[in-house]
């Protein structure tokens, strides 16, 4: 393969369960990553913080030409049918800091709201580079905006704030990390989530990551 791909995710987890042949041994060095199959990999760590650090150290210590983030995401429950498809992945186009700002008497305010900024949106550009890698495979999935959170949404309410304040649909914690880095860089990022739950009150006995892990795995088993 002629470009340099480097695949991320945030967990060991993630990244073993959607490619079965890479071990823990394999990803022992997380901070530097490792190439297996002509594919770079990188365990970035959880949180946006960690996921643009990492991308950043990474590529000025081996240059790459596009990123391919993978892995899991709470769908809100007013996203459309098709999105909140436990097992289903999704492509994030754009993506947002949904809870970037100040609480105000059980209110959420955002920058714009505190006349400290603009409400900035993450884009992935360039994105038809990866069609070599998928064929025509992506082009049936939703392509859906996406919220970044420090704390992920347990209750009904937070749920509903976040997809009326910023039109999101699906929410992750390392989602904007990922686009900045391919904004800030000029490198083309695809961001590829599997739904393993809805994201409003919280009962892990409704999840399903195993069925969001497999259907990530047959989605990349052709990468490696």
């Amino acid at each position: 393969m002629d470009m340099k791909t480097l695949i991320c995710t945030a967990t060991s987890l993630e990244l073993m369960g959607i490619f079965p042949s890479i071990s823990s041994s394999d990803i022992e060095n997380v901070g530097t990553g490792f190439e297996k199959g002509n594919m770079l990999f990188l365990e970035t760590g959880i949180g946006v913080l960690n996921t643009y650090a990492s991308l950043v150290r990474f590529h000025l210590n081996t240059p790459v030409d596009r990123v391919l983030q993978v892995g899991i995401a709470g769908a809100y429950a007013d996203a459309r049918e098709d999105v909140k498809v436990l097992g289903a992945p999704v492509i994030i186009e754009k993506e947002v800091m949904a809870d970037l700002g100040a609480e105000d008497s059980g209110s959420f305010l955002s920058l714009n709201d505190l006349d400290l900024g603009e409400i900035e949106y993450y884009e992935s550009k360039n994105i038809t580079v990866f069609n070599d890698l998928f064929g025509d495979s992506l082009k049936a999935l939703p392509v859906v905006t996406g919220a970044t959170v420090n704390t992920a949404t347990g209750k009904e309410a937070t749920g509903t704030l976040r997809t009326e304040k910023y039109g999101v649909e699906v929410e992750s914690m390392e989602g904007a990390g990922a686009l900045k880095f391919g904004n800030d860089f000029g490198i083309p990022v695809l961001q590829i989530r599997s739904i393993s739950n809805i994201a409003t009150t919280r009962n892990r006995e409704s999840w399903d990551i195993a069925g969001a892990l497999k259907s990530l795995r047959d989605l990349c088993g052709v990468l490696l």
